[in-house]
């Protein structure tokens, strides 16, 4: 099948997922909104640049001729995202790709990463090793890190916050704005149970509600894009090599927003501190994945490595307060660097 074919398909699977979960016409639809940008990653990571363009337009497209206001919400949580993620990734040493190469078999990892600037990754300025024989990868160096794109979409979502406080600041404000809408849910799904219990509900869940849900769309498209490229991989139809989760690391930059929106939710009066609560939850999700890089790097240490992760993952399904142990796990390494102290040791002759 032509690739144009297989991006207009791909956006046309994305738009459709997207008015099935969002038409509200069962609760089981809801569950799709964990895959809806999984068809057009897909495509932008396995075909490129251009046809990622084509795969996100068409998607906006149906969306928006059935219902303008989905085609926005698709256009602002999932085009957008999509495209910063497919741009970053496939912007190799030699530039970005905007049509995937000719090549026979899966791609592999070579080589560590190069020390390469924030800017030189963008610009695409680097050694170009595009000219292996036919089904050789291009080796992993200068390829823009995945650490980046995760802090990128982490951003974003941070944006989106600050952009509905500025939205709701004539009504009240964000938490106003949280506390009405989950007034709302709670009365339709759970006012049977009493106006008691409701309350308490409520009470628990405004102080970080729009962080939560920031959080939690930052993640799932960060998933998304994991489990694309992953399929992609065992196919041999990725472009860029898939990155070592162990080698995973973040910029220095996120490491200071934290710090601020830390001090902005600890020192901020009112609706101030409440948004910069909220923000340092939604920094937290670049610092899961870095949590993640430990513990893979820990766990190659054992005698047992799957067992342990294995054991980790299940906890983490079971219990979501485990996430932050995890993101916890994260400030560490970015702050102290506890694998550079997770070296196995080496025996002397």
């Amino acid at each position: 099948m032509k690739p144009q074919l297989l991006a207009i398909g791909a956006g046309l699977a994305s738009g459709l997922l997207v008015l099935a979960s969002f038409s509200g016409a069962s609760i089981s639809a809801a569950y799709l909104t964990l895959v809806l940008p999984l068809p057009i990653l897909m495509a932008g990571l396995g075909l490129g640049t251009r046809r990622a363009l084509i795969s996100i337009a068409t998607g906006f497209l149906v969306t928006a001729m059935v219902a303008p206001a989905t085609g926005v919400a698709f256009g602002l949580m999932f085009a957008l995202p999509v495209w910063l993620i497919v741009r970053f990734s496939l912007t190799s040493p030699s530039g970005p790709i905007k049509e995937a190469p000719e090549h026979v078999g899966p791609y592999k990892q070579e080589g560590e990463q190069t020390e390469s600037s924030f800017g030189d990754r963008i610009l695409g300025r680097g050694v170009k090793d595009w000219d292996g024989e036919s089904g050789q990868p291009a080796r992993d160096i200068g390829w823009f890190p995945a650490g980046y794109i995760t802090a990128i979409i982490t951003v974003l979502a941070g944006i989106y916050i600050v952009g509905i406080a500025l939205m709701t600041s004539g009504q009240g404000g964000l938490e106003q704005a949280a506390t009405d809408y989950l007034t709302q849910v709670a009365e339709l799904v759970a006012g049977a149970q009493g106006e008691e219990v409701l309350n308490k509900a409520i009470l628990q869940a405004i102080p970080f509600f729009p962080g939560s849900v920031a959080a939690f769309w930052a993640l799932s498209l960060l998933c998304n894009a994991i489990m694309a490229q992953a399929l992609l991989a065992k196919g041999g139809h990725n472009i860029r090599p898939t990155p070592r989760l162990r080698e995973f690391a973040l910029p220095d930059w996120l490491s200071w927003a934290s710090v601020v929106s830390a001090l902005i939710a600890l020192l901020g009066p009112g609706e101030i501190g409440y948004i910069g609560r909220n923000l340092s939850l939604v920094l937290a999700v670049p610092f899961f994945f870095l949590g993640l890089a430990v513990v893979h790097k820990l766990a190659g240490m054992t005698p047992l490595p799957g067992a342990l992760l294995s054991l980790v993952y299940l906890v983490m399904i079971f219990s979501g307060w485990f996430l932050l142990v995890i993101a916890g796990l994260g400030i560490l390494e970015q702050w102290v660097g506890l694998k550079q102290y997770m070296q196995p040791p080496t025996s002397e002759l």
